[in-house]
């Protein structure tokens, strides 16, 4: 790989540093969007040099997703055994998160493939959806910064009506980790045991050992 980084440095006339620390950044963050603030620099430079980027992600065992439409690049998994396993209740924020993503689109409630909603949202279609009650606070913020971390979703502001909601703007990487058939499982999932209803694999990238069972 070292030679296909001299060969780009070259004819890109960019330091090396500048790939290596997007490749980094993706790495540990899975996605990069150009509109998502500090993440621009990243996308810019895997849409200009794909091809170095596929080579490269390629033999760490992803694959690279580039949509130069949402402006959204990052990498998947191949491999299964690189999935993360993840909670029950992670998995259910996950489909709730994608239910919701897709009810703003069909109402053209998008702004560059994100929609925005809130936390309070998130929680009321969580209750509604899967029969359970709300987590705990604290457990629900150590869920937004998983999906946060992983590129799922970007949180904003506090509400200065009310402290306990805040904006919540979800992006399309939802689409690429929650599938059709997850959908599927949501609608038959009836509040009985969840491990025996729901397959919890997805394609959030083994980045994070704190999501594993």
């Amino acid at each position: 790989m070292l030679r296909e980084l001299k060969k780009v440095v070259e004819e890109s006339g960019k330091d090396a540093q500048e790939f290596q620390q997007t490749a980094n950044f993706i790495i540990a963050n899975q996605f990069a969007s150009a509109y998502k603030h500090g993440q621009r620099k990243h996308y810019l430079l895997i849409e200009s040099y794909q091809d170095y980027f596929s080579i490269l992600f390629d033999a760490l065992g992803m694959k690279l997703y580039v949509n130069e439409n949402e402006r959204l690049a990052g990498v998947l998994p191949v491999q299964r055994e690189a999935f993360v396993r993840l909670k029950t209740d992670e998995t259910l924020f996950l489909l709730v998160l994608r239910q919701i993503y897709e009810e703003k689109i069909e109402n053209f409630e998008v702004d560059n493939g994100f929609v925005a909603t809130n936390t309070h949202t998130i929680l009321d279609r969580y209750v509604q959806l899967v029969k359970r009650e709300i987590p705990s606070e604290t457990r629900f913020k150590d869920i937004l910064a998983l999906f946060s971390r992983h590129g799922v979703l970007i949180r904003g502001k506090v509400y200065e009506e009310d402290s306990k909601n805040m904006m919540i703007n979800i992006t399309p990487v939802v689409r690429l980790i929650v599938t059709e058939a997850y959908l599927r499982q949501l609608e038959s999932f009836n509040g009985t045991d969840p491990e025996d209803d729901l397959d919890t694999e997805n394609d959030l990238e083994n980045a994070s050992e704190s999501t594993q069972d």
